[in-house]
C-alpha cells in the first residue's frame, strides 16, 4: 500500500513539474544550497542529517531492482559509505519546479570513491522533492551508476 501511495506521488510528481520563470532564482538559490548541505552532510559522515534530506517514506529507486519505499535502504547506502569512510558528492544540472512551488524534481550527477571497499562510481541521480516548511524533503530517489572513469 505504502509502495502504491509512493509510486502515485512520484508520477504525480514528474507530470506536474514544469518550470516557473517566476519562481526559479529563489528556488534555484534553495536547491543549490540544498546540494551544498547534502554534501556537507555526506563529508561528515552524519547519519541523522543525511536521512532528514528524505521525506519518512521516501521511494528508492535503483537500476535492476523494484522499487523500496522508507529509509531502511538510503540508511544502509549511506552507512556503507561513512563505514568506509568513502567519499560521496553530487551536483545538479537541471531543476523543474511545479507551477505552485510545492514540488521540484533535481537531476544531475554523482561522484562516489570508497577507496576501502574497492568502489569508485559516478551516475546520474534524480530527486522528486516536496517542500517541507521552509526547505525540501526528498520523496524519490532514482539513480543508475557506472564504474568511475
Amino acid at each position: 500500500m505504502c509502495l502504491r501511495a509512493s509510486l502515485s506521488g512520484f508520477a504525480l510528481a514528474i507530470l506536474t513539474a514544469v518550470p516557473s520563470a517566476a519562481q526559479d532564482a529563489g528556488i534555484q538559490q534553495d536547491l543549490t544550497a540544498y546540494n551544498d548541505r547534502y554534501d556537507e552532510i555526506a563529508a561528515a559522515y552524519d547519519l541523522e542529517a543525511f536521512l532528514a534530506l528524505y521525506n519518512d517514506a521516501p521511494l528508492w529507486i535503483a537500476p535492476e531492482s523494484p522499487p523500496v519505499a522508507g529509509l531502511k535502504v538510503p540508511a544502509g547506502a549511506f552507512g556503507f559509505i561513512a563505514e568506509n569512510k568513502g567519499e560521496f558528492s553530487h551536483s545538479f544540472d537541471h531543476f523543474f519546479v511545479s507551477d505552485d512551488g510545492s514540488m521540484a524534481v533535481m537531476i544531475g550527477g554523482y561522484d562516489a570513491d570508497i577507496e576501502a571497499a574497492g568502489v569508485a562510481a559516478q551516475g546520474t541521480y534524480l530527486f522528486v522533492m516536496q517542500r517541507d516548511g521552509d526547505g525540501w524533503a526528498i520523496v524519490a530517489d532514482m539513480f543508475n551508476q557506472h564504474a568511475a572513469e
